[in-house]
């Protein structure tokens, strides 16, 4: 990678980390705000890998902001 992008990842950290969190978050509500009734396998599955995604995208901006700061 280029030394502007590193840069600009860097300034845009707050910014993925935010949206890492409110995506969890809004996931969690409209999930939670379904009737038990509708709350399928397949809806499980989708908000458990989304989850991890999340989860995932929001470790490692925390591992790349301790490694190189």
């Amino acid at each position: 990678m280029s030394a502007g992008c590193l840069f600009w990842l860097e300034k845009l950290q707050p910014v993925f980390f935010a949206l890492a969190i409110g995506s969890l978050l809004y996931q969690g509500w409209i999930y939670f705000k379904r009737p038990r009734f509708l709350r399928t396998w397949g809806i499980k599955l989708i908000l458990g890998i989304s989850v991890f995604v999340n989860v995932a995208v929001i470790g490692m901006w925390v591992a790349l902001w301790f490694r190189y700061r």
